[in-house]
């Protein structure tokens, strides 16, 4: 799998000085780093429309609808190219929050190809720590706006970063608040187990 360049090296938590003055940050949730590395995204469509209904049925359970969903939306529009043109130029940031989650997420139900490009992915992110805006932080904390998501997103809103998401539930209900909040909508891709 290719990455595009994102300028960044080894993971590590960025100084804060050292961001300062980045115009041209991009800040990733969990979903659009989940998209990056899906089987579904990376060549599996084949592999998965080669197999049996009934097996994919078994395999994904009452998520079969929405994976085949996923696997029709990549032929037509491949989320490589689209998050691609998203990201280029720019640095990629991510918060220790989103790092953790989407380690367990890759580590519960990724496969071994899906777990080696999340492994090449987060060596080439800058992980910033979970820096939430007040602004974010003043909203309450409820159902539809959970305080995982007001970190994730106040902290790209910290950055001044707009966020790439597949998590259009927490945007919309961010926009109820009559909040105005940067973000960059994806489509979701899952896990395969690729």
């Amino acid at each position: 799998m290719e990455f595009y360049s994102l300028y960044l090296k080894n993971g590590e938590s960025a100084q804060v000085g050292s961001l300062l003055g980045q115009s041209e940050l991009i800040n990733f949730d969990t979903t659009a780093l989940i998209a990056l590395v899906s089987g579904i995204s990376n060549g599996g469509t084949p592999k998965l429309l080669a197999t049996p209904e009934s097996e994919l049925r078994q395999r994904f359970k009452g998520n079969y609808e929405f994976v085949i969903g996923q696997v029709m939306s990549e032929i037509q529009n491949p989320i490589l190219v689209e998050l691609g043109r998203t990201i280029s130029g720019k640095r990629v940031i991510i918060c220790e929050s989103v790092r953790s989650e989407f380690k367990e997420l890759v580590l519960m139900c990724g496969g071994p190809n899906e777990k080696l490009r999340a492994s090449q992915l987060l060596n080439c992110l800058t992980v910033v720590p979970d820096s939430p805006s007040e602004r974010m932080m003043n909203l309450p904390t409820t159902r539809k706006l959970a305080l995982k998501n007001k970190v994730v997103f106040g902290t790209g809103d910290y950055w001044c970063a707009p966020t790439a998401t597949a998590n259009m539930a927490f945007v919309r209900a961010i926009s109820q608040t009559g909040m105005s909040l940067f973000t960059i909508e994806h489509r979701p891709r899952a896990l395969t187990g690729d």
